[in-house]
């Protein structure tokens, strides 16, 4: 066995028992923080849908988008897809727990899922830290400063598949560290293995190869190379397999249904590749100012100082550990840059785990500098940077609207007649008590009058689509309501002629008819208020066929583009 003896500790001795228990300790800590501030029930967009596939085990696409009959399977997770919004092992763990524990909500088990994940994270990023620094303040900055960053708070506060990425990417990368720095094979195995089943999850993890060619390029001059024996090298690959399998079955199975070549466009993330193709320069640069606009507001202008200080003078102090952070920070940052999607601040996160180790390199370089009394000066300051973020970001919704900026203002589409606070929803991530999907949901479906119909095109109004039918296929909540969302439809090219024709045969039949939205390009709203009136009405837009008598509201003419 080829053995490294690690470049930033020549003695490469393990941590003490002291710091596990310091890892264990964080970990608590940060799952406390994270179980308080956890949303209770249902989300809203993105999030529904995952909470509806981990509930029911099948994708909402396979499962509403997809008119084909599928191939007889008598075991689990049949409908579960693989394509690049797909989640195999997300949605099989935690369809798992909310089997495995059917006396509790099943949403809120759902949203644990982030939660544990979040704080695992953290904890991983602790010890990848420490083990090279072995500074016991840089580490607990930096990990504390990304558990209370707005994006990875946000993702560990609602249902997404983030936080497992991020707890299997560190782990992984931090098992292949041990392997460097101690030259046991064992390992090497389990890195692969883990990073099979991050793969599993999602297919961000592809990332990692090019960051690794990235890793090695940067050492090739300074370091030896390890080969790994053959056996070794087998070995790694069928643990990768391994946990790769979960995909690999499913991708088996999506294949009694498909044809391959139906398949491997989403399989490959064909929608990934899509969104970096084609964009103009300026359009790029555009983005790479918001990922500088978002890694300030994740950090604040002391972890931006400290990871900048980090990248720049870590390289001789701690060269293993800042090849890793520049390498995967480098990749990770580009992809998020050039791939431009409406939630794209979500694929910025990747990133922000690496800047948070080029903070704690940072810090670990300036602490040796500094007397004991500015050392503790400076522990001060950190500490200080980290707790003023949750209040900073709870304050920030209110700031911005007595200024006036509205949800418009950031794109932040309106839910109904308005029933959200996006600002609030998307700025603050401290979920504590915010049920509003869920009473929207809810609320809206038990006051609807009999046999009425719903138009919320799932493109255009997703987060009313997916709340509407999560109660509708979940808890089948009002069987009578129809909601017509023509989801076999292409979104991009859809024709408002087709709401149009539906929304007159409705009124035509005698059934009562709401909108989600007043969308134009998509349900031809200026035309609709010129023939008929629209009403706000329990939390949606009635479309009446004749201005309604008596003391009604006015009619609506607030058409949307």
């Amino acid at each position: 066995m080829n053995r490294e003896v690690s470049p930033d500790r020549p003695d490469a001795s393990p941590p003490s028992g002291g710091t596990y228990r310091v890892s264990l300790i964080l970990f608590a800590l940060v799952l406390g923080f994270y179980l308080y501030t956890l949303q209770p029930s249902l989300s809203w967009g993105d999030g529904t849908r995952l909470q509806r596939e981990v509930i029911t085990g099948e994708s909402f696409i396979l499962a509403e988008l997809v008119d084909v009959r599928f191939a007889p399977d008598p075991f689990p997770f049949a409908k579960l897809g693989v394509a690049a919004w797909d989640h195999p092992l997300y949605v099989i763990l935690g369809h798992s727990l909310v089997r495995a524990l059917p006396a509790v909500n099943s949403l809120w088990l759902v949203n644990l899922i982030s939660a544990l994940f979040g704080a695992a994270a953290v904890a991983v990023l602790f010890r990848l830290a420490y083990e090279h620094t072995r500074s016991l303040v840089a580490s607990l900055f930096a990990a504390l400063a990304l558990a209370v960053s707005h994006t990875f708070w946000f993702h560990a506060a609602t249902p997404e598949v983030y936080t497992l990425f991020a707890f299997l990417l560190l782990l992984s990368l931090y098992l292949y560290d041990r392997y460097e720095r101690t030259g046991r094979g064992r390992m090497l195995v389990a890195s692969l293995f883990v990073l099979g089943l991050s793969a599993s999850n999602h297919l961000l993890t592809v990332l990692v190869a090019p960051a690794m060619g990235l890793y090695y390029l940067l050492g090739r001059r300074t370091e030896r190379e390890i080969v790994p024996p053959p056996r070794l090298l087998l070995l790694s690959a069928a643990a990768f397999l391994i946990g790769f399998s979960p995909y690999l079955i499913q991708l088996g199975r999506m294949l009694r249904t498909f044809a391959i070549t139906e398949v491997m466009g989403p399989v490959v993330g064909s929608t990934f590749f899509q969104g970096l193709s084609g964009t103009a320069l300026l359009a790029w640069l555009s983005s790479l100012l918001t990922y500088a606009v978002y890694l300030s507001f994740q950090f604040g202008p002391l972890g931006l100082a400290f990871g900048v200080y980090g990248l720049w003078k870590g390289a001789q102090a701690y060269p293993a550990l800042w090849r890793k952070v520049v390498s995967f920070f480098i990749v990770y940052a580009l992809f998020g840059i050039l791939y431009r999607v409406s939630d794209q601040f979500a694929f910025f996160l990747g990133s922000y785990l690496f800047w948070a180790l080029a903070m704690a390199i940072g810090v670990a370089l300036l602490l040796p500098r500094l007397s004991q009394r500015r050392k503790r000066v400076l522990a001060v300051v950190l500490a200080l940077s980290v707790l003023v973020m949750p209040p900073f970001y709870g304050a920030l919704p209110g700031l911005a609207r007595s200024v006036g900026i509205t949800d418009e203002a950031f794109g932040i589409p309106r839910i109904g007649v308005g029933v959200r606070d996006g600002l609030a929803f998307y700025i603050n991530p401290n979920k504590r008590g915010d049920d509003a999907a869920y009473r929207f949901g809810r609320e809206t479906l038990e006051n609807l009058p009999p046999d009425a119909v719903v138009i919320a095109q799932w493109y255009t109004d997703t987060d009313e689509y997916f709340v509407l039918r999560y109660f509708a296929t979940v808890e089948g909540l009002r069987p009578d309501v129809e909601l017509v969302g023509w989801p076999r439809e292409d979104p991009i090219h859809f024709d408002p002629e087709i709401a149009l024709a539906r929304i007159e045969a409705e009124l035509r039949k005698g059934r009562p008819v709401f909108l989600a939205s007043l969308s134009d390009s998509y349900y031809g709203a200026s035309t609709l208020v010129e023939r008929y009136c629209i009403v706000p009405e329990n939390n949606l837009y009635r479309v009446y066929p004749e201005p309604p008598g008596g003391s009604a509201p006015p009619c609506e003419t607030d058409v949307q583009p």
